[in-house]
Protein backbone atom coordinates (compact mmCIF):
# COMPACT_ATOMS: atom_id res chain seq x y z
CA UNK A 1 0.00 0.00 0.00
CA UNK A 2 2.38 3.06 -1.22
CA UNK A 3 6.09 3.53 -1.39
CA UNK A 4 7.26 4.26 2.11
CA UNK A 5 10.75 5.56 0.09
CA UNK A 6 12.51 8.62 2.04
CA UNK A 7 9.73 7.68 5.19
CA UNK A 8 12.11 6.79 8.61
CA UNK A 9 10.01 4.53 10.80
CA UNK A 10 9.96 3.65 14.78
CA UNK A 11 8.83 0.56 15.77
CA UNK A 12 8.54 -0.93 19.03
CA UNK A 13 8.15 -4.16 20.09
CA UNK A 14 9.98 -4.46 16.66
CA UNK A 15 11.34 -8.05 17.20
CA UNK A 16 8.44 -10.31 17.52
CA UNK A 17 5.16 -11.16 16.50
CA UNK A 18 2.90 -8.14 14.88
CA UNK A 19 6.24 -5.91 15.28
CA UNK A 20 8.81 -7.97 13.27
CA UNK A 21 5.96 -8.28 10.62
CA UNK A 22 5.40 -4.52 10.61
CA UNK A 23 9.28 -3.68 10.71
CA UNK A 24 9.33 -6.38 7.55
CA UNK A 25 6.09 -4.77 5.32
CA UNK A 26 7.35 -1.21 5.89
CA UNK A 27 10.85 -1.77 5.19
CA UNK A 28 9.98 -4.16 2.05
CA UNK A 29 7.56 -0.87 1.24
CA UNK A 30 10.98 1.57 1.05
CA UNK A 31 11.29 2.91 4.30
CA UNK A 32 13.88 2.81 6.55
CA UNK A 33 13.21 1.61 9.44
CA UNK A 34 14.48 1.20 13.33
CA UNK A 35 13.15 -1.96 15.42
CA UNK A 36 13.08 -1.55 19.07
CA UNK A 37 13.15 -4.27 20.82
CA UNK A 38 13.72 -4.76 24.79
CA UNK A 39 14.16 -8.59 25.81
CA UNK A 40 14.17 -10.25 22.54
CA UNK A 41 18.24 -8.64 20.71
CA UNK A 42 17.88 -12.20 19.45
CA UNK A 43 14.72 -11.94 17.75
CA UNK A 44 16.01 -9.29 16.45
CA UNK A 45 19.31 -10.04 15.33
CA UNK A 46 17.68 -13.12 13.46
CA UNK A 47 14.90 -10.95 11.86
CA UNK A 48 17.66 -8.15 10.52
CA UNK A 49 20.07 -11.08 9.03
CA UNK A 50 17.21 -12.35 7.07
CA UNK A 51 15.96 -9.42 5.83
CA UNK A 52 19.69 -8.37 4.88
CA UNK A 53 19.20 -11.86 2.71
CA UNK A 54 16.46 -9.98 1.13
CA UNK A 55 19.11 -6.81 0.23
CA UNK A 56 16.78 -5.22 2.91
CA UNK A 57 18.66 -3.11 6.06
CA UNK A 58 17.03 -1.91 8.91
CA UNK A 59 18.36 -0.88 12.44
CA UNK A 60 18.50 -2.41 15.75
CA UNK A 61 18.30 -0.23 18.97
CA UNK A 62 17.89 -1.73 22.52
CA UNK A 63 14.61 0.41 23.69
CA UNK A 64 12.70 0.09 27.56
CA UNK A 65 9.24 2.19 26.33
CA UNK A 66 8.90 2.33 30.30
CA UNK A 67 12.07 4.48 30.30
CA UNK A 68 12.16 8.18 28.86
CA UNK A 69 15.80 8.38 29.18
CA UNK A 70 16.15 5.17 26.64
CA UNK A 71 13.31 6.49 24.44
CA UNK A 72 14.66 9.87 23.81
CA UNK A 73 18.34 8.47 23.31
CA UNK A 74 16.73 6.54 20.71
CA UNK A 75 14.80 9.23 18.96
CA UNK A 76 17.92 11.33 18.97
CA UNK A 77 20.17 8.96 17.26
CA UNK A 78 17.94 7.78 15.21
CA UNK A 79 17.71 11.03 13.68
CA UNK A 80 21.47 11.53 13.50
CA UNK A 81 22.09 8.37 12.22
CA UNK A 82 19.41 8.62 9.12
CA UNK A 83 19.64 12.47 8.72
CA UNK A 84 16.10 13.02 9.07
CA UNK A 85 13.61 13.52 11.83
CA UNK A 86 11.22 9.98 12.77
CA UNK A 87 7.59 10.34 10.12
CA UNK A 88 6.45 7.04 10.90
CA UNK A 89 5.87 5.85 14.73
CA UNK A 90 4.51 2.18 15.39
CA UNK A 91 3.47 2.03 18.99
CA UNK A 92 3.31 -2.08 19.12
CA UNK A 93 5.34 -2.78 22.44
CA UNK A 94 3.23 -4.29 25.25
CA UNK A 95 2.37 -7.64 26.98
CA UNK A 96 -0.23 -9.05 29.48
CA UNK A 97 2.88 -10.34 31.48
CA UNK A 98 0.82 -11.88 34.18
CA UNK A 99 -2.87 -12.50 35.06
CA UNK A 100 -4.46 -12.36 37.79
CA UNK A 101 -8.31 -11.85 39.41
CA UNK A 102 -8.45 -7.75 40.31
CA UNK A 103 -8.70 -7.98 44.30
CA UNK A 104 -5.56 -10.56 43.88
CA UNK A 105 -3.44 -8.81 41.26
CA UNK A 106 -0.23 -7.16 42.55
CA UNK A 107 -0.46 -2.85 42.18
CA UNK A 108 3.47 -3.70 40.89
CA UNK A 109 1.71 -5.99 38.06
CA UNK A 110 -1.09 -3.29 37.58
CA UNK A 111 1.51 -0.32 36.71
CA UNK A 112 4.15 -2.45 34.94
CA UNK A 113 1.50 -3.11 31.91
CA UNK A 114 0.08 -0.08 32.40
CA UNK A 115 3.69 1.82 32.00
CA UNK A 116 4.59 -0.35 28.88
CA UNK A 117 1.30 -0.52 27.15
CA UNK A 118 -0.31 3.06 28.08
CA UNK A 119 2.40 5.41 28.96
CA UNK A 120 5.00 3.89 27.00
CA UNK A 121 3.33 4.58 23.41
CA UNK A 122 2.49 8.50 25.35
CA UNK A 123 6.52 8.91 25.97
CA UNK A 124 7.39 7.43 22.45
CA UNK A 125 4.52 9.86 21.23
CA UNK A 126 6.33 12.72 23.08
CA UNK A 127 9.98 12.63 21.76
CA UNK A 128 9.00 11.91 18.30
CA UNK A 129 6.21 14.50 17.76
CA UNK A 130 8.57 17.67 17.65
CA UNK A 131 10.25 16.40 14.82
CA UNK A 132 6.87 15.46 13.07
CA UNK A 133 5.86 19.01 13.65
CA UNK A 134 8.99 20.85 12.49
CA UNK A 135 8.30 18.66 9.36
CA UNK A 136 5.12 19.23 9.13
CA UNK A 137 4.01 16.08 8.28
CA UNK A 138 3.93 12.61 10.66
CA UNK A 139 1.83 9.11 10.71
CA UNK A 140 1.52 7.72 14.37
CA UNK A 141 -0.31 4.49 14.80
CA UNK A 142 -0.77 2.84 17.70
CA UNK A 143 -1.51 -1.08 18.55
CA UNK A 144 -4.68 -1.37 20.70
CA UNK A 145 -6.65 -5.16 20.96
CA UNK A 146 -10.34 -6.10 20.89
CA UNK A 147 -9.67 -6.56 24.73
CA UNK A 148 -10.26 -2.98 24.65
CA UNK A 149 -14.42 -3.31 23.78
CA UNK A 150 -14.48 -6.94 25.52
CA UNK A 151 -12.34 -6.62 28.48
CA UNK A 152 -10.17 -8.82 28.26
CA UNK A 153 -9.64 -12.52 29.06
CA UNK A 154 -9.90 -13.79 32.72
CA UNK A 155 -7.59 -11.84 34.93
CA UNK A 156 -6.61 -9.08 32.01
CA UNK A 157 -7.84 -6.22 33.45
CA UNK A 158 -4.72 -4.38 33.54
CA UNK A 159 -4.17 -5.13 29.70
CA UNK A 160 -7.93 -4.02 28.58
CA UNK A 161 -7.85 -1.06 30.61
CA UNK A 162 -4.43 -0.20 29.17
CA UNK A 163 -5.62 -0.63 25.62
CA UNK A 164 -8.90 1.21 26.13
CA UNK A 165 -7.03 4.00 27.23
CA UNK A 166 -4.74 4.12 24.26
CA UNK A 167 -7.31 4.10 22.26
CA UNK A 168 -8.84 7.07 23.75
CA UNK A 169 -5.36 8.43 23.74
CA UNK A 170 -5.13 8.08 19.84
CA UNK A 171 -8.54 10.01 19.76
CA UNK A 172 -7.13 13.17 21.85
CA UNK A 173 -3.90 13.04 20.21
CA UNK A 174 -5.56 12.86 16.69
CA UNK A 175 -7.64 16.21 17.76
CA UNK A 176 -4.07 18.53 18.51
CA UNK A 177 -1.65 17.05 16.09
CA UNK A 178 -3.95 17.40 13.12
CA UNK A 179 -3.31 20.91 12.63
CA UNK A 180 0.50 20.02 11.96
CA UNK A 181 -0.62 16.88 9.11
CA UNK A 182 0.41 14.66 12.02
CA UNK A 183 -2.12 11.87 11.68
CA UNK A 184 -2.87 9.24 14.48
CA UNK A 185 -4.83 5.89 14.25
CA UNK A 186 -5.15 2.88 16.25
CA UNK A 187 -5.28 -0.71 14.85
CA UNK A 188 -7.72 -2.99 17.20
CA UNK A 189 -6.33 -6.85 16.36
CA UNK A 190 -8.57 -9.98 17.20
CA UNK A 191 -6.50 -13.18 17.96
CA UNK A 192 -3.78 -13.32 15.92
CA UNK A 193 -0.77 -15.80 16.60
CA UNK A 194 1.98 -13.84 18.67
CA UNK A 195 4.07 -14.78 21.38
CA UNK A 196 1.44 -13.54 23.97
CA UNK A 197 -1.13 -16.22 22.13
CA UNK A 198 1.12 -18.54 22.26
CA UNK A 199 2.21 -18.09 25.77
CA UNK A 200 -1.30 -17.83 27.43
CA UNK A 201 -3.36 -20.30 25.32
CA UNK A 202 -3.50 -23.90 24.98
CA UNK A 203 -4.38 -25.98 21.70
CA UNK A 204 -7.96 -26.52 23.41
CA UNK A 205 -8.45 -22.39 23.82
CA UNK A 206 -7.15 -21.64 20.47
CA UNK A 207 -9.77 -24.13 18.97
CA UNK A 208 -12.51 -22.65 21.23
CA UNK A 209 -11.32 -19.05 19.99
CA UNK A 210 -11.12 -19.79 16.85
CA UNK A 211 -14.76 -21.30 17.10
CA UNK A 212 -16.08 -18.24 17.59
CA UNK A 213 -14.27 -16.08 14.77
CA UNK A 214 -16.74 -16.00 11.86
CA UNK A 215 -14.19 -16.24 9.28
CA UNK A 216 -13.07 -19.71 10.64
CA UNK A 217 -9.06 -18.94 11.52
CA UNK A 218 -7.11 -16.96 13.16
CA UNK A 219 -4.99 -14.00 12.11
CA UNK A 220 -1.70 -13.72 11.06
CA UNK A 221 0.61 -10.47 12.47
CA UNK A 222 1.22 -10.02 8.53
CA UNK A 223 -2.43 -9.07 8.15
CA UNK A 224 -1.89 -6.86 10.79
CA UNK A 225 1.02 -4.96 9.63
CA UNK A 226 -0.43 -4.70 5.66
CA UNK A 227 -3.16 -2.48 7.95
CA UNK A 228 -0.52 -0.33 9.85
CA UNK A 229 1.22 0.24 6.38
CA UNK A 230 -2.06 1.38 4.89
CA UNK A 231 -2.10 3.68 7.77
CA UNK A 232 1.66 5.09 7.12
CA UNK A 233 0.96 5.66 3.61
CA UNK A 234 -0.33 8.24 1.78
CA UNK A 235 -3.21 6.60 1.31
CA UNK A 236 -4.45 7.14 4.47
CA UNK A 237 -3.66 10.83 4.68
CA UNK A 238 -7.36 11.92 5.40
CA UNK A 239 -7.83 8.73 7.97
CA UNK A 240 -7.24 9.97 11.67
CA UNK A 241 -8.51 9.18 14.84
CA UNK A 242 -10.00 6.08 14.03
CA UNK A 243 -9.39 2.98 15.37
CA UNK A 244 -9.18 -0.19 12.60
CA UNK A 245 -10.07 -3.57 13.69
CA UNK A 246 -8.48 -6.39 12.05
CA UNK A 247 -10.61 -9.79 13.74
CA UNK A 248 -11.85 -11.85 11.05
CA UNK A 249 -15.29 -10.75 12.55
CA UNK A 250 -15.21 -11.51 15.85
CA UNK A 251 -16.31 -8.16 16.68
CA UNK A 252 -18.26 -5.96 15.05
CA UNK A 253 -18.85 -2.62 16.59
Amino acid sequence: MGNLSGQLALVTGGATGIGAATVERLASDGADVVCCYNSSRSNGEALAQRLREQGIEISLAKMDVSNSEEIRDTVAWATAHYGRTISILVNNAGDVFATAPLDEMAEELWNKVLNVNLRGAFLCAKYCIPGMKSANAGRIINISSISARTGGGPGAAHYAASKGGLEALTRAMALELAPFNITVNAVAPGVVMTPIHERTNTPESLDRLRAAIPLGRLGEPSEVAGVIAFLASKDAAYVTGEIIAVNGGKRLD
